[in-house]
């Protein structure tokens, strides 16, 4: 219990410090709001290609996963790697609090900003562009939004064992991130993407992500959740847990 509650109230000061960066905020929340509002106004009207009745109807949902996948491996990524070369993971480790109250503290953050996150893009989407959300994309909103922050975290987590430094976090962040947006379907219709950029991007949890979302709002009684978008998750989740448990580095890499 008293664990527990350590962890609550540290949760709550990394609100704040998140709250208070601004490179956070415009990276996490306001970006992908504007990829958001931009795409639905460039897009408007054509549907032919993008399999969905509306082109909100596609993006809606595609920026929904890539808000998760920049909050969840990005954000995470940059703010560990800022802390560590810092000395503030060090400082932390040497305190009476457990360790993983630290690392459980962020992945917290994490949820709770995407939650909020997703939640305005979702009403963006449903005030603004008329897109329509039954219960049942409403679950597969939850389903895959949870599982999908908790795996991008883990992802994150393991990726800061290959930046020695804030410089490279922020490349290995943002880099990957906007490669996968391309071939997973996100900013460009798969049907349009080379097939062979296509199976690359298969390889990666975000397809699945952006897949699962996608179906739940275009089709009619449907979750999208599937025992393959979920398997993809789940797996990639475990995967970057056990690196990040093997490898992660607490004190500085920058000055060893």
């Amino acid at each position: 219990m008293k664990d527990l509650r350590l962890a609550f109230f540290q949760t709550r000061y990394a609100l704040i410090g998140f709250l208070r960066n601004p490179r956070a905020l415009v990276f996490t929340i306001i970006l992908p709001l504007f990829l958001l509002i931009i795409l639905n106004t460039i897009f408007h009207g054509l549907t032919r290609f993008i399999g969905a009745k509306t082109a909100a109807l596609y993006y809606t949902p595609a920026i929904v996963s890539y808000q998760i996948l920049l909050a969840g491996f990005n954000s995470l990524n940059v703010s560990v790697v800022t802390d560590r070369e810092a000395g503030m993971l060090k400082r932390f480790r040497g305190t009476p609090m457990p360790s993983w109250i630290y690392l459980a503290s962020l992945i917290g953050r994490t949820v709770v900003v995407v939650v909020c996150a997703v939640v305005v893009l979702v009403a963006v989407g449903v005030v603004f562009y008329a897109v329509p959300i039954s219960a049942d994309a409403a679950v597969g909103l939850v389903v895959y939004t949870l599982l999908g922050t908790v795996s991008m975290c883990t992802l994150g987590l393991a990726a800061t064992r290959a930046c020695p430094n804030v410089d490279t976090a922020t490349v290995v962040g943002i880099f990957p991130t906007l490669v996968l947006a391309f071939v997973s379907g996100v900013f460009v219709p798969l049907a349009l993407v080379p097939g062979w950029l296509v199976d690359i991007g298969r390889v990666f949890p975000l397809e699945y992500l952006a897949a699962g979302l996608r179906t739940a709002f275009t089709t009619a009684s449907s979750t999208g959740i599937t025992a393959e978008n979920v398997g993809v998750l789940a797996g990639w989740g475990l995967v970057g847990m056990a690196v990040a448990v093997r490898t992660f580095e607490w004190e500085p890499m920058s000055r060893s």
